[in-house]
C-alpha cells in the first residue's frame, strides 16, 4: 500500500473486485487498505449569529469570565477524535488537535490527524466521534460533540471528501445515510471541493466569492448550534466495505451412510450410530492472540519446532509465525524422525497413491515455502525411496517427476541440532546423490542464506554461556554441535560448487550476479586465503581462466565491496566474521590474474587496467561538465563542450593508445570514439551518450599477425560502432538485475527452441552510483503514435491510421536481413519445439515485411509475460519502445515486484495501440500472440525453481525494491502458480 498526503491509495491485485470492458478497476475493497485513517479538521461554524453575554450579565455573574465560549466567538477550543464501533465501544485512544490561535469569528484548525487504526480494521458500523473541549479553570471541560459514520450504509461505500458534521451539546445519533444538514449551495460547493465538478480557474475566481456570500445568507436545516467541517481522504476509486470471513467452530457434516436407514427397521432408524468416523480438526482464528508469547514459549530449540534456527529456511527471523506444538505432538515428531526407530523399515517403503500425490505437491513447492510438520514427516519417511532411485527416473511414478528437487527439501525436514539426524542425512542419504542428479536451481539454493552455517547455528550460539574467568566445560556440548553443523553445511556448499563446475562459462555468466551475492555466506574467519571458501575459490579460478567471465566478476565484486565499505549493504547475520569478504576476494582476484597473465602471456590484466583508467576518465568528464555548467544551462553548450573534449587528441579519447574490451560487453573491442555522434542528455545528472569506434575483426587480426612473419602482410582492421550511456548519480543495480533475469529467461526459452526476439540490452554498474547502459536504436511508443508517416503503406489495402502499423510499413521498405537462429547457451532440449512447427505472424494483408511482423508479435508476447512475472511497474508509452527491426521491448525498471507509483496498476501492460499494431483483436496475429504468451508462460513456469532461487540469493543485496519488502521478492511464486499442475 502507498499513501501520499492521505489522498491516494494503492491496493493489491486482489482488491480489484470488478472489471469493466476496458479492464480497469471500478472499486476497491476496504479489507485491502492497510493504511492508517487520516482526518482533516477544518473549521467550526455557528448556525446562528453569535450573541456574547452582555456586560450586565458579566457583572451579575463573574463566573461567566471563566467560560470564554460565552463571551467570545473565537474562544480557544480543541477537538478530540476517536473511532467507536456500533455498540459505542471505543476502538482507539483519542487523538487531539494541536493548539491554534483563532481570529475573527471563526475557529479554523486545518489540522491533519493520523489515527492509530487501519482502514482494513474498521467495522461496518464504525464512526468518528468529534468531542470539543474548552479550558475552564485550567481543566478541559466538555463543550459539544458530533458523530460521522465512516461507511454509507445506503451503498456500502467508504465516505470521502468534505462533510458538515452537526455539533450538539448532548450525544447525537449517528447518521449512516447520505443526507446531511447542508443547503443545496453547500452541497454543490462540497462536490466542487471533492472533485466531482470540473474546475475552471478563470470562472472559479469570479464565482467562488459570490458563492461564499450566498452561503452565509442561507439558513441551515436542523437545530444543531454548531457545524464542524471535516475532510476525509479522496481515493481514485470508490472503496466498498468488505471483511475477512472466518470459519465458525462448527462440526462438519457426518458422511452419509451407504445403506438405507429403513433397512434397520423403523424403530431403530433414528438410533443409528456411525463408528470410526474421522473428523477433521477445525482451526479457529483469534485476532487477539499474542504471537510474542510463542517466541518466549519455544526458544529452547526443541527438535522439529517450527521457527527454530536449526531448521533451514525457518530461521528465527522468518516472516511466518507459527504456534508451538503441544507436548504430545512434539514427542510424535521426534519419534517420527528417530533414526533408531524406523531406519530399517524406511529403506524398503514405497509411497501409496495418496502419499505420491502429497509428495508431488511438496516437491513442487518453491524453495521459499515453509514446510509443515506433516510434510516434513512424509519427506523423512521416503528419503530412501527418492535417494536410491535418484539416478533412475523410470522408477519414479508420474506425480513425482520433480524428484530431482527432493534433496534440498530433505535437508529442511529435520532438525540440524539433532546430531543423530544430521549424521544420518550426511552419511546415509547424501552419498546416494551425485552432482549430476540435481538441477542448477537446487545448487543455487544450497548456496543461499537458508543453508548459511551462521544462520543454522544462530540459536546454539545464543545459548552459549559467557565463560570468561571460569571453566569452559559448560559450553563443550554446544560448541561441538556448532562445529558439526558448520562442517555439514560446508560439505553441502562443496557439493553445490561441484554442480557449478559442470556448467560452461556462458551458463555461469547467467548466474554470476547471484553467485557473487552468495559469497556473503562463505566462511573466511581467520582464513584470508579462502581455503574454506569453496565458492570463492571456484569463481576465482574460472574468472582468471576466462576473460569474459573475469570481466564481469571484477565489476560485480568491486561494486559490492564499495557498497560494503560505504555502509549501504544489507549484510547478513554473519557480518561480524564475514564483513570483508569482497575486499579479500577482489585483492585475491587481481593477484591471481596478474600471476596467470605473466605465465600465459595473456593480455587480460592489461585490459583490466585500461578499463579502470577508462571509467575514471569518463567519471572525471561528467564531473567536469557538472562543475563547468549550471544545472539549468542550455544542453547545446554541454554537447559542444563534450564533442570538443572528445576530439582533442591530448585527451586520448578520439583514438586510444591501445584497444581494449568494453567493460559493458567484453566481446566488443573499442579503439576510439566518434565525437560528432556523442551527446549529453537533458538531465541534471548530465548523462553522456558516447559512440565508440570498435574493431570487428580484432581476434582475426591478432591471429594473422603471428603468421605474417612467414607469409607476409596482415589483415586490415574492420571498424564498427557501439553507442552507450554513462551515468553518475543513479544506482543501476536494480535495472542490472532485471536485465539479467530477462536474459536468463531468453536463454530458457531458446533452450526450448523458442526465440521471442527479446532485446535484453546490456547494463553494468561500475559503482553503487554509476554505470554503463547500452544504447539501442529505438522510438518510444509515444513518439511512434504521435508521428505521421505519409504514404508509408505500399498498397491501398494496408492503409491504416495506426502509428505502429505505419511505422512498421515504413521500415519494411528498408533492407532487413533475417537474423540467424540464436542458440541457447544451455543447449536445446530433446523435446523442444521444432522451428518448422512454430507459427509465424501474418503480414501479407498489412503491407509489412514478414520478418518485422514476426519480430513484433513474438517480442510483444515475450515482454508481456516476463514483465507480468517480474511485477514490473510504472509502465507508460515513454518506456515502451520499438526498434526499426520490429522488436518491441521495455526499458526503465525502477519499479519491480509489484510496486507501482500509480494506484491499481494493471497486472499486464498491453495498450490497445500495441494490439492494433498486430492488425487488431480480430486479426489472426492476435491469436498467434496469445498462443506465444501461453507457451512462454508454461515454459518459464517449469523453470520457476531456478528463477525464484536467483531472487532468494539477492535478498541481502542492496536492491531498493527488494529491501522494501524482502518477503515479496521470493513470493513472486504466486504468479508462477508454483505447486499447481
Amino acid at each position: 500500500m502507498s499513501q501520499g498526503g492521505a489522498q491516494t491509495v494503492e491496493a493489491p491485485d486482489a482488491g480489484l473486485s470488478s472489471l469493466s470492458s476496458t479492464n480497469t478497476a471500478t472499486f476497491g475493497l476496504s479489507k485491502h487498505l492497510s493504511i492508517p485513517l487520516f482526518v482533516k479538521i477544518r473549521s467550526l461554524e455557528t448556525t446562528h449569529k453569535f450573541k456574547p453575554a452582555s456586560s450586565s450579565a458579566k457583572y451579575k455573574n463573574p463566573d461567566l469570565f471563566q467560560v470564554l465560549s460565552k463571551i467570545s466567538a473565537s474562544s480557544d477550543l480543541f477537538v478530540k477524535v476517536e473511532v467507536l464501533d456500533g455498540n459505542n465501544n471505543r476502538i482507539i485512544p483519542p487523538v487531539q488537535t494541536p493548539y491554534r490561535q483563532f481570529s475573527g469569528n471563526r475557529r479554523i484548525w486545518d489540522a491533519v490527524m493520523k489515527l492509530p487504526i487501519l482502514y482494513s480494521q474498521l467495522d461496518y458500523s464504525a464512526y468518528l466521534r468529534f468531542e470539543l473541549f474548552e479550558i475552564v479553570q485550567t481543566k478541559p471541560v466538555h463543550f459539544a460533540e458530533g458523530r460521522l459514520s465512516l461507511f454509507n450504509h445506503e451503498n456500502g461505500s467508504l465516505r470521502k471528501g468534505t462533510y458538515k458534521v452537526p455539533i450538539n451539546k448532548d450525544s447525537p445519533a449517528v447518521n449512516y445515510k447520505t443526507e446531511f444538514c447542508t443547503t443545496p449551495l453547500e452541497d454543490r460547493m462540497i462536490n466542487y471541493e471533492n472533485g466531482a465538478l470540473k474546475k475552471e480557474p478563470w470562472l472559479d475566481s469570479l464565482s467562488l466569492p459570490i458563492a461564499e456570500k450566498l452561503k452565509q445568507q442561507e439558513t441551515c436545516p436542523g437545530d444543531a448550534p454548531y457545524h464542524l467541517f471535516v475532510e476525509l481522504p479522496n481515493f481514485s476509486l470508490p472503496i466498498v466495505f468488505s471483511d475477512i470471513t472466518y470459519e465458525l467452530p462448527t462440526m462438519e457434516m457426518l458422511p452419509q451412510a451407504d445403506f438405507d436407514k429403513t433397512q434397520l427397521g423403523t424403530e431403530n432408524a433414528g438410533a443409528m450410530v456411525l463408528t470410526s468416523v474421522d473428523l477433521t480438526p477445525r482451526k479457529l482464528y483469534d485476532p487477539d492472540f499474542d504471537f510474542s508469547t510463542l517466541h518466549n514459549f519455544n526458544t529452547t530449540g526443541e527438535a522439529s519446532v517450527p521457527g527454530s534456527a536449526g531448521v533451514p529456511g525457518q530461521s528465527g527471523g522468518s516472516m511466518t509465525r507459527r504456534a508451538p506444538l503441544d507436548p504430545i505432538e512434539k514427542k510424535f515428531n521426534i519419534l517420527s524422525t528417530s533414526v533408531n526407530n524406523n531406519s530399517l523399515l524406511d529403506k524398503e517403503v514405497k509411497p501409496s497413491p495418496q502419499d505420491r500425490d502429497e509428495l508431488g505437491k511438496i516437491l513442487r513447492k518453491p524453495s521459499s515455502a515453509i514446510l509443515a510438520d506433516n510434510e516434513k514427516r512424509i519427506l523423512w519417511k521416503y528419503r530412501y525411496y527418492f535417494s536410491k532411485n535418484s539416478g533412475d527416473e523410470s522408477q519414479i511414478s508420474g506425480p513425482l517427476q520433480s524428484q530431482r528437487q527432493f534433496l534440498t527439501k530433505f535437508f529442511k525436514c529435520f532438525n540440524w541440532e539433532n546430531e543423530q539426524e544430521l549424521d544420518h542425512a550426511m552419511k546415509e542419504i547424501l552419498p546416494y546423490w551425485s552432482v549430476e542428479k540435481i538441477d542448477m536451481g537446487d545448487a543455487l539454493e544450497l548456496l543461499s542464506n537458508q543453508f548459511n552455517p551462521h544462520n543454522l547455528t544462530a540459536a546454539l550460539r545464543r545459548r552459549l554461556v559467557d565463560t570468561s574467568g571460569t571453566s569452559r566445560d559448560i559450553n563443550t556440548a554446544e560448541e561441538q554441535k556448532i562445529e558439526k553443523i558448520f562442517k555439514s553445511a560446508m560439505k553441502l556448499r562443496e557439493f553445490a560448487v561441484d554442480r557449478l563446475k559442470l556448467a560452461s562459462a556462458d551458463e555461469l555468466l547467467l548466474y554470476l550476479l547471484q553467485l557473487v551475492q552468495a559469497l556473503k555466506y562463505e566462511v573466511i574467519e581467520e582464513n584470508p586465503n579462502l581455503e574454506k571458501a569453496p565458492l570463492a575459490k571456484f569463481l576465482l579460478q574460472r574468472s582468471v581462466e576466462n576473460g569474459i567471465l573475469g570481466n564481469f566478476f571484477y565489476w560485480y565484486v568491486k561494486v559490492e565491496n564499495e557498497d560494503q565499505l560505504n555502509g549501504g549493504e544489507v549484510v547478513p547475520q554473519s557480518k561480524a566474521v564475514n564483513g570483508a569478504i569482497y575486499g579479500v576476494v577482489l585483492n585475491t582476484y587481481i593477484e591471481k590474474l596478474r600471476s596467470f597473465c605473466q605465465k600465459t602471456k595473456s593480455p587480460q590484466y592489461k585490459y583490466l587496467k585500461r578499463q579502470i583508467a577508462f571509467i575514471k576518465k569518463l567519471t572525471s568528464l561528467v564531473e567536469k561538465i557538472r562543475t563547468t555548467f549550471k544545472r539549468n544551462e542550455a544542453t547545446a553548450k554541454k554537447v559542444q563542450f563534450l564533442r570538443e573534449y572528445l576530439a582533442d587528441p591530448s585527451n586520448e579519447m578520439l583514438s586510444f593508445p591501445d584497444p581494449f574490451p568494453l567493460p559493458l560487453d567484453p566481446s566488443v573491442i573499442i579503439c576510439g570514439c566518434h565525437p560528432e555522434e556523442s551527446s549529453v542528455f537533458k538531465s541534471s545528472l548530465a548523462p553522456l551518450k558516447i559512440t565508440f569506434k570498435t574493431i570487428t575483426n580484432f581476434k582475426e587480426r591478432s591471429l594473422s599477425s603471428h603468421s605474417s612473419q612467414i607469409f607476409g602482410g596482415t589483415k586490415k582492421h574492420k571498424y564498427g560502432k557501439y553507442s552507450l550511456m554513462f551515468k553518475i548519480g543513479d544506482d543501476l543495480r536494480q535495472d542490472q538485475l532485471v536485465i539479467q533475469i530477462i536474459n536468463l529467461m531468453d536463454q530458457l526459452l531458446k533452450n526450448e527452441n523458442l526465440d521471442l526476439k527479446l532485446t535484453p540490452y546490456k547494463i553494468l554498474a561500475t559503482s553503487p552510483v554509476a554505470g554503463l547502459i547500452q544504447f539501442v536504436p529505438n522510438e518510444t511508443l509515444d513518439a511512434v503514435l504521435s508521428a505521421t508517416y505519409d504514404n508509408a503503406a505500399p498498397s491501398q489495402s494496408a492503409t491504416t491510421a495506426n502509428g505502429i502499423l505505419r511505422y512498421l510499413q515504413l521500415h519494411s521498405r528498408m533492407l532487413h536481413h533475417e537474423e540467424p537462429e540464436s542458440q541457447s547457451v544451455l543447449g536445446k532440449k530433446k523435446n523442444s519445439i521444432p522451428s518448422q512447427d512454430q507459427e509465424h505472424a501474418v503480414s501479407s494483408d498489412l503491407g509489412i515485411s514478414p520478418t518485422l511482423m514476426d519480430n513484433y508479435v513474438k517480442s510483444c508476447a515475450g515482454y508481456c509475460v516476463i514483465t507480468y512475472l517480474l511485477g514490473v511497474g510504472d509502465r507508460h508509452l515513454d518506456n515502451l519502445l520499438l526498434s526499426p527491426n520490429g522488436k518491441f521491448w521495455h526499458a526503465d525498471f525502477g519499479y519491480i515486484l509489484g510496486r507501482d507509483p500509480k494506484p491499481f496498476p494493471p497486472l499486464m501492460k498491453l495498450p490497445i495501440q500495441v494490439v492494433d499494431g498486430m492488425g487488431g483483436m480480430t486479426h489472426e496475429n492476435f491469436n498467434i500472440f496469445k498462443n506465444y504468451c501461453f507457451i512462454t508462460y508454461t515454459t518459464l513456469r517449469r523453470n520457476s525453481n531456478l528463477i525464484l532461487n536467483l531472487f532468494q540469493l539477492m535478498l541481502n543485496a542492496n536492491i531498493p525494491d527488494i529491501q522494501i519488502d524482502p518477503k515479496r521478492a521470493v513470493e513472486k511464486r504466486q504468479r508462477f502458480l508454483a505447486g499447481c499442475h
